[in-house]
């Protein structure tokens, strides 16, 4: 299996509160069982027994910010010289000067910084909760200054769904390299007073969702489409992709059950990807695809009938 990427959480802390949150609703519903968690950098860079040149490493996550991970520096620099390309996504709230400084010390203008900022400045907390718009000047400026590709990731919703020109020109007022709006698909009962124009919604559909509807589909799952989706957890941990370790569905699947023999400091990834359970995954995931990516994953597309 050649690989081109692999995504990676580097922790689950987090600052903010964002209402569609995976944590934030883990936390809403188990307080007592949320515990914070973040990678040994040591032990990761042991698992990844591959060549990392030209590999993208995809820095995000499903629960937290890669930026609090207390070591992310050294992270992210082990795996620059080891010849990888870095994507970061953060909110990037209250990081100081000297450590965006330090960061860009290891990034150049084939590396990424994604911000995540839902509207303007004046109201983008009413998703993004406790997030502080003037850190995350400091952190874009500074990344401009050093010529990193920086992008501003946008998320319509009701309240700001009149404000993407106007943001997209503040984006390139600070120099921003690009200004993405960022489709969600993703609205529930919880969420449902922040869904925006039917024209500003995502429109990709799961398994579950063609099922419902009675509509034909082909499986064309992402993990499969690019390789690239190969994911470790903050507890450190493999999984073939960020939906199989969503925490919905992750202990009824073979990767959560048997957590113990996918933990990154037993195992190295060129072992743990020629284990009979992992292949099988791979080999059935069109045919039978589980629970977890008939409900997750949107790599499906409808059939003519």
């Amino acid at each position: 299996m050649k690989i081109t990427g692999l995504h990676i959480e580097p922790t689950n802390i987090c600052t903010l509160k964002c209402s569609g949150c995976a944590r934030t609703r883990f936390i809403q519903k188990w307080p007592q069982h949320w515990r914070n968690h973040s990678i040994d950098v040591s032990s990761l860079m042991q698992f990844l027994d591959i060549d990392l040149q030209n590999i993208n490493i995809e820095f995000c996550g499903n629960y937290g910010d890669p930026i609090y991970h207390p070591n992310f520096v050294e992270m992210v620099s082990a795996f620059k010289q080891r010849g990888a390309n870095i994507a970061i996504t953060t909110n990037g709230s209250y990081r100081t000067p000297s450590w965006w400084n330090e960061l860009c010390d290891h990034l150049g203008p084939d590396d990424v910084v994604r911000f995540s900022i839902d509207g303007m400045p004046d109201n983008f907390t009413q998703y993004r909760v406790n997030a502080d718009w003037e850190s995350i000047k400091l952190g874009i400026t500074t990344c401009v200054d050093r010529d990193i590709k920086t992008i501003w990731k946008f998320i319509p919703f009701s309240f700001n769904e009149l404000q993407i020109e106007q943001a997209r020109l503040l984006s390139q007022d600070l120099g921003m390299s690009e200004f993405v709006v960022n489709l969600s698909d993703r609205f529930d009962q919880q969420t449902v007073h922040l869904i925006p124009s039917s024209s500003l919604v995502g429109k990709k559909k799961t398994v579950h969702e063609h099922q419902q509807q009675g509509q034909q589909y082909a499986v064309e799952p992402k993990c499969l489409q690019r390789r690239g989706e190969h994911f470790i957890t903050a507890t450190g941990h493999y999984a073939p992709c960020c939906f199989v370790a969503d925490h919905r569905f992750y202990y009824k699947t073979q990767f959560g059950k048997n957590i113990a023999d996918y933990n990154i400091a037993n195992t190295t990834f060129t072992k743990l990807l020629g284990e009979e359970l992992v292949k099988s995954f791979y080999q059935t995931i069109t045919d039978q695809p589980p629970n977890v990516c008939q409900f997750n994953c949107p790599g499906t597309t409808p059939v003519d009938q």
